[in-house]
Formats: structure tokens, C-alpha cells, sequence
């Protein structure tokens, strides 16, 4: 009985905290659609990424306002995307990521081990999909087996809450970042990558940021992201100053942060191979596994400009503009 008691507990303090972040939830005109993956087993291996492709309602136009990340084994989800498709694949098999997965670049939501309760939109954006927009969705799922456990299932992916009721402004994502990475033994290493002026440059109008989430795996110990014009620093977007990945934090700009065209969006992202459990006698490179390291940042801003969904280097060089 006491144990009957302590989840009961649990559940209703979850649905408490739900209300509490995100009420918008619960609005009478709110939709709710689950996309998630088969139920299915997790392979017997560190790193895997599995794609599952989902038909979604397509007789309207709508938006979403809210995503609610749904963890079915918290031992073995490192991250989730959740991607905008503009064609049918065929079939909505779970599958090892690759291929056609790739062609899906817009991606609508984010979790990561930082990420608690409902991912809420400010109240003037939604995200857009449906008729004229995308009747695909895309989830991808990266599994991280760090024990090699054998008999493991997973079936996660996002309650998303949509209406009919559409808002101001479309919800654009960006992934901004670095893609040569090498971190050298026993070491501090800081890591840049750009979106660039000229990427920037390209854009028809200002964009507004609304959330950052700045992402590395566990050699990271601090990473901030910064706006600047003409060579000078604008504006700190965010900033990790303890860097942990299990509860690296998201940045939500109560006042959305202006990007002029011919800005660059600077990330910065310090490793350190040197220290405790960090420590490493060889190098470490650039890598979807968890034991490869990663420079990125994710943001969401408004309103979403086809295209706009990476911009990304591989040293000086800008690979996605």
C-alpha cells in the first residue's frame, strides 16, 4: 500500500506541474496527437538512431502549441528529434536512421536529458503543419545502451497539443554549430562554429530567438552563445557556466532576441579530457555516439523562414547556407 501511495503521489504532482508550465494545454479548442515510437527492442550496443516515420492530420491547417517529450525507458533515450516531412516515405516502420531520413531537415521539437514537463510556444507562435504545410512527421531517436543491457524495449516520442486556432507567427528551429571537432588528451579545449554573416545575410527579415538549448555530451563543461555585428558582441543569448550534461538547462528568452540580417550567431563550447571521470588518454573527435563529442545549439525562433533549420561549419567553412 505504501508503494500504491508514493506513485499515486508522483502522478498527481506531475499533472500539478503540467498545468502549472503550460496551461495552455488545457484550453477547450487544444487537440491532442501522440507520435511515438513501436514498442521495440534496444539493441545490445552503445549508440543507436532509429527513425519512424507518421501521418498526421492533414484536412486543415493547424499549429502546435506545445510538445510533451513521453520517455518510455529513461535508461536508454539520450535524445529525441521530432522532424517536418514534405513527402511520404512509404512506410511508417521503425528503422535505423539514414537514407530518406536525412531529407526531413525541419524539425519542430527537441529532447534532450535537460528537458523536464511540456515544451510550451510563447503565446503568439505556433508550430505549423497539416494541409498546405507538412502531413509528415519524422521522429528520431538516439539510444544510448551505455551498459549494454540485453532485453530492453523503448517507446517513446512527443504528445503534441495543436488547434485550429492559428497564431501569429510560425515557429522556426535552427541548429547552429560546429562540426570538426578534436580534443586533445588530458586537455581544455574551446570549440567555435558560426552561423555566419554571411549566412545571415541571406535572410529576407529580422528573426526573433525564443529558447536556446546549447548541446555537448560529457566532455563539455561550458558553452554560451552570443550575437555579433560588424566584429563586436551584441547580445549574450545564453550561457552554461557549469555545463552538465544530464541537466544541461534550456534558455527561454521572456524578450525574444533580434537577428538582423549580417549578424553572426556565435557558439562556444568548452571541453575539458583533463579531470575525474572526464579523463581520456586519446583523442576525441566529432561523433553521434556518446562517447564522441558534439558543439551545437538549438533554437527556436519566429517567424520560420523555409530553410532556415541549420547553419552549421566544419571549420571556417559554412556547409548550410
Amino acid at each position: 500500500m505504501e508503494r500504491l501511495l508514493v506513485v499515486v503521489v508522483f502522478v498527481v504532482k506531475s499533472i500539478v506541474d503540467t498545468w502549472a508550465s503550460c496551461p495552455v494545454v488545457h484550453q477547450a479548442d487544444i487537440r491532442v496527437l501522440e507520435v511515438r515510437l513501436q514498442p521495440y527492442p534496444v539493441p545490445q550496443q552503445q549508440t543507436t538512431y532509429v527513425c519512424q516515420q507518421f501521418q498526421v492530420p492533414d484536412l486543415e491547417t493547424y499549429h502546435a502549441v506545445a510538445f510533451e517529450p513521453l520517455i518510455g525507458n529513461e535508461d536508454a533515450v539520450h535524445h529525441m528529434l521530432l522532424f517536418g516531412c514534405d513527402h511520404d516515405f512509404g512506410t511508417e516502420d521503425i528503422h535505423p536512421c539514414g537514407g530518406l531520413d536525412t531529407s526531413c531537415s525541419a524539425w519542430l521539437s527537441q529532447y534532450s536529458l535537460g528537458v523536464r514537463g511540456p515544451i510550451c510556444l510563447p503565446n503568439d507562435v505556433g508550430a505549423r503543419f497539416g494541409k498546405d504545410s507538412f502531413t509528415k512527421l519524422l521522429l528520431q531517436v538516439h539510444w544510448n545502451n551505455k551498459n549494454l543491457a540485453a532485453n530492453i524495449t523503448d517507446d517513446s516520442g512527443f504528445r503534441i497539443y495543436y488547434t485550429t486556432r492559428l497564431r501569429q507567427h510560425d515557429l522556426g528551429n535552427v541548429q547552429i554549430g560546429q562540426n570538426q571537432i578534436a580534443i586533445q588528451p588530458r586537455s581544455e579545449t574551446t570549440i567555435k562554429g558560426s552561423c555566419s554573416s554571411s549566412c545571415t545575410r541571406m535572410l529576407p527579415h529580422s528573426i526573433y530567438l525564443t529558447r536556446t538549448y546549447i548541446h555537448m555530451h560529457y566532455l563539455g563543461i561550458n558553452g554560451r552563445l552570443e550575437v555579433y555585428r560588424n566584429g563586436s558582441l551584441k547580445t549574450l543569448v545564453a550561457k552554461d557556466a557549469d555545463y552538465v550534461y544530464d541537466t544541461s538547462p534550456i534558455h527561454e528568452h521572456g524578450t525574444p532576441v533580434e537577428i538582423l540580417p549580417g549578424e553572426e550567431i556565435k557558439l562556444t563550447c568548452t571541453f575539458n579530457s583533463r579531470d575525474g571521470h572526464r579523463k581520456k588518454d586519446n583523442m576525441v573527435y566529432f561523433g553521434e555516439g556518446s562517447e564522441a563529442e558534439m558543439c551545437y545549439a538549438f533554437v527556436s525562433y519566429f517567424p520560420r523562414i523555409r530553410g532556415f533549420d541549420q547553419c552549421i561549419q566544419m571549420g571556417d567553412i559554412d556547409i548550410n547556407c
